[in-house]
């Protein structure tokens, strides 16, 4: 189950940053998004996204770098091993 405040974008942004397995930025997380077909975000909104998966710390920004890598709070969500309800 998705948490309330999730976004049509969370998930994809999401399962981008855990395959990838790399801190990223932004503008890195929209292009492959796009290349790969699963969303059209704006910028903005990408950044957005981040910093709500960042307050519920299912993404860690990297020493404050505007870099981002999935947490291990992140990976258990994807894997189911977590419920949205407790975000």
């Amino acid at each position: 189950m998705q948490p309330r405040w999730w976004s049509e974008y969370d998930g994809p942004i999401l399962e981008f940053l855990a395959d990838c397995g790399a801190a990223v930025p932004p503008r890195v997380i929209l292009f492959n998004l796009e290349l790969r077909d699963v969303a059209s975000p704006h910028r903005s909104t990408v950044k957005r996204r981040l910093e709500r998966l960042t307050q519920h710390e299912l993404v860690k920004e990297v020493n404050d770098s505007g870099y981002y890598i999935i947490s291990k709070k992140g990976r258990q969500f994807l894997d189911g091993k977590l419920d949205g309800t407790e975000l």
